[in-house]
């Protein structure tokens, strides 16, 4: 089967000359979730957002069989939905239902269908009560599920998602974790955050220093690189 995201030789430099990525490879296959570990600094979020054409470096991404370039940015953003760490930065809209309509809204889709996904996705992750509730009066948690609710909206076939756990309490982890777990979807998921990968992730990749320095099943790639559970420990 064709990998839905291939990548070749990815490079890029800052505009300081910060080497970020150094000859990365990668692939990910329809239905797989890999997680993605690493100190801070070395590469994962810049990783990510080349695969939706935020940052463009040199070297080859396919996308659904289809390369990576200015003419087909829209075809990928259309195939990888995003959910970001700080929920804040994806909900800007004035009402829950409209945040959550507005990716479909902006493909063009008609009325009926843009409410039959707002209601379908808004249904699946828990918080169709909230339609009309305005996104700066939730929770961390209710954040990230209608965060979550957006980009599924938009019907993506691969979802990646950096550190998706990050500032939410035991509870509305354990939510996000069912829900994501539900999904049919590729998924690429950026986390320190072991436990989560261990639940979620057929394999996972290292990160150092802008190269994938291991893949492999997460129990061995953790116990390589002493990629410790405890809060005290994890890196930040």
């Amino acid at each position: 089967m064709e990998p839905v995201i291939e990548v070749f030789d990815l490079r890029f430099n800052y505009p300081d000359g910060t080497a970020a990525l150094q000859g990365v490879d990668f692939s990910l296959h329809a239905g797989e979730t890999v997680a993605v570990f690493g100190a801070n600094g070395s590469g994962k979020t810049t990783f990510l957002l080349h695969l939706v054409g935020l940052l463009q470096g040199r070297g080859r991404i396919r996308v659904c069989g289809t390369e990576l370039e200015d003419s087909t940015l829209s075809f990928a953003r259309q195939k990888i939905g995003v959910l970001f760490q700080d929920s804040d930065d994806q909900l800007f809209m004035p009402t829950v239902e409209e945040d959550v309509a507005f990716g479909p809204l902006n493909m063009g889709l008609p009325a009926a269908e843009v409410r039959r996904r707002v209601e379908r996705c808004l249904e699946l992750v828990g918080m169709q009560h909230a339609t009309a509730r305005a996104p700066y009066h939730l929770s961390a948690g209710e954040k990230r599920r209608v965060a979550l609710a957006g980009v599924l909206a938009t019907d993506p076939e691969i979802i990646l998602l950096d550190e998706p756990a990050t500032f939410l309490d035991p509870p509305a982890r354990a939510q996000l974790v069912a829900i994501l777990s539900s999904l049919p979807q590729a998924k690429l998921i950026v986390t320190h955050d072991v436990d989560l990968a261990r639940t979620l992730a057929s394999r996972a990749v290292f990160f150092e220093k802008g190269r994938i320095a291991a893949s492999g099943e997460v129990e061995s790639i953790v116990e390589r690189f002493q990629w410790d559970t405890s809060p005290a420990l994890r890196p930040r």
